[in-house]
């Protein structure tokens, strides 16, 4: 098996005008602005669902957990007042009956 040769690479030179330099540098700062602004309201939106600790600020994450803990404990209240709605009411039956009122 014989090794091949390469063709040369061709070396062009490539010329760009002014004005296509300076409309390249226009869109690259204006592109630049943009990514900054995109940083600024990822940033925000991170202090939103994370929070920020050294402002007190709580996040959206955390605000869920305090909200699912809350209606587990207001779920276990009403469990218990149903309960004893329940028992009260089978006590007051048993008074009812023995005592014939």
């Amino acid at each position: 098996m014989a090794l091949e040769r390469k063709p040369p690479i061709r070396k062009d030179k490539i010329e760009v005008s002014a004005s296509d330099i300076e409309w390249i540098k226009e869109n690259l700062s204006s592109m630049n602005l943009k990514i900054q602004e995109v940083n600024t309201s990822l940033e925000k939106l991170n202090q939103t669902v994370i929070g920020n600790k050294t402002y007190g600020q709580t996040g959206l994450i955390e605000k869920v957990e305090e909200h699912t803990a809350y209606i587990e404990k207001d779920k276990e209240f009403k469990s218990k007042l149903v309960g004893g709605g329940i028992v009260l009411s089978f006590v007051w039956a048993l008074i009812l009956k023995f005592f014939k009122f």
